[in-house]
């Protein structure tokens, strides 16, 4: 299946409501703006995976969008529960709990995560210098943790799928060598990293960061991302 074809996308998405590469076509649907079939697809997607970090991160960006800033924050903290290693949910998350206005006890723990992912980054490291050292009692210093604990989203299923009896698991995993994604710079994010990489396309997965590369995205993130990746190929190659 082409993923830069929307066509294609929709039609197999239509067939597999259950399918993990949900996030792609959400994620198409709000890079054009069209909010509203972005969050059904996401909806649908998170019924069958409620902990999908990709789904959740490109939920809480629709509901950004939509000024929904409450539902925005609550589906960026489920997406750093489940992975616990997704910068761009970590540090959106603390410019919403800014805007927010979120205590600076709870400020200073999303803060700490961004800077434990990103060693450089000046925002954190300005905010909490600034928290730590007023002297400011009511905020403990602590290594930030998130545990790992069942989370139900409250989300209303859509009205009547089309042929619900219809319920394939899609085969996703590839075996041996792959043609080069040669993803188009508009479809290029780190939610689809974040897909492919989870359903074990790994070289694809190192296709779409170069995309990123070209596009001028954060090299950080992007040197994150492939050294991630490139422990799983080690790992999937051992075993």
């Amino acid at each position: 299946m082409n993923l830069q074809n929307q066509i294609e996308l929709e039609l197999y998405f239509a067939d597999h409501f259950d399918t993990i590469l949900f996030p792609v076509l959400a994620d198409l649907y709000f890079n054009q703006h069209d909010l509203k079939r972005a969050r059904k697809v996401c909806k649908i997607g998170l019924t069958h995976h409620q902990n999908d970090s990709a789904g959740l991160f490109t939920l809480a960006q629709i509901e950004k969008a939509d000024g929904n800033l409450k539902e925005a924050e609550i589906a960026l903290e489920h997406a750093i529960l489940y992975s616990n290693d997704h910068l761009a949910a970590a540090e959106m998350l603390c410019e919403i709990q800014t805007v927010l206005g979120r205590a600076s006890s709870r400020l200073l723990k999303s803060w700490k995560h961004v800077l434990v992912l990103d060693p450089e980054n000046k925002t954190a490291k300005n905010f909490i210098k600034k928290v730590e050292s007023s002297g400011d009692k009511r905020v403990k210093k602590k290594v930030v943790t998130f545990k790992k604990e069942p989370i139900t989203l409250k989300i209303k299923p859509e009205s009547k799928p089309l042929n619900p009896q219809k319920k394939k698991t899609p085969d996703l995993i590839i075996d041996g060598p792959v043609e080069p994604l040669k993803v188009s710079s508009r479809l290029a994010t780190f939610t689809l990293v974040a897909v492919l990489k989870n359903q074990g396309l790994f070289h694809q997965a190192m296709d779409v960061l170069d995309a990123l590369e070209e596009k001028g995205e954060n090299s950080q993130s992007i040197t994150l991302e492939r050294e991630i990746i490139q422990a799983l190929i080690s790992k999937y190659q051992k075993d």
